[in-house]
């Protein structure tokens, strides 16, 4: 295999190297990778009067790579190929034809979802956001509480990778697939959560062959069909 060289350095491929390249520090041959480090510490870090050297330990180090990580996306205005997304390969659709479980927690019904019971894992969100999705008829279309469907995220936080379980799926009037999250109160787990979230739409959006997705996070179900109403047109629809 012949090596190719680029100005003072031969790629892997051919046994030579420059030397002195090799021993030059990351911040010298990732330019671009340490202005962004800075100034995501800028705008992120809070000291609060602690030496700053603090932030080299490994704990804060993985918070700081991984939140970068999840945000470098390819430059498709420059011809990079865009985010698509990794499929199972046994199933790649899946429906709401499949849910069928057992559950003791309370459950009640509804008239737009295609499940006939609603699970709620709180006594009031989970509920008053059906509640709201029920109402909403002129920008939901249907919807179903994700329990049963397995559809989840993958996500990395503190050096693990875990799944994301959103709390609902809507199709709205203008053919959107929602993904909707019921969340008061927002950790920094979460926070990993839905921006991987918003990458996995982008990429499924870049794929073009599930339609159109988005991704929607509501502090206030009082305020969730308001919301929808503001964020997406609404398509009048027959019942």
């Amino acid at each position: 295999m012949v090596g190719i060289l680029v100005g003072d350095y031969e790629l892997p491929g051919g046994r030579q190297g420059r030397q002195s390249l090799r021993l030059q520090s990351r911040h010298q041959l990732f330019p671009q990778v340490l202005r962004l480090t800075l100034a995501y510490i800028e705008r992120k870090v809070r000291f609060k009067g602690e030496d700053p050297r603090e932030l080299g330990l490994e704990r804060y180090v993985r918070q700081v790579v991984e939140r970068l990580v999840a945000a470098i996306e390819p430059d498709v205005n420059e011809g990079e190929p865009p985010l698509l997304p990794i499929l199972n390969r046994y199933q790649r659709w899946g429906t709401t034809a499949d849910v069928d479980f057992k559950t003791i927690t309370p459950c009640f019904p509804t008239e737009r979802s295609h499940l006939n019971l609603v699970q709620a894992d709180t006594s009031t969100w989970e509920q008053s956001a059906a509640f709201r999705l029920e109402l909403a008829r002129d920008v939901v279309n249907c919807y179903a509480r994700n329990e049963g469907l397995d559809f989840a995220i993958s996500y990395d936080f503190a050096g693990g990778s875990h799944r994301y379980e959103p709390d609902f799926l809507a199709r709205l009037t203008d053919r959107t697939t929602l993904i909707l999250e019921i969340k008061g109160h927002e950790t920094n787990e979460d926070r990993a959560k839905y921006e991987a979230a918003r990458r996995w739409i982008r990429a499924v959006n870049a794929w073009g062959e599930a339609g159109s997705w988005a991704f929607h996070v509501c502090r206030d179900p009082q305020m969730l069909a308001a919301e929808l109403r503001q964020r997406f047109p609404v398509v009048q629809t027959a019942d």
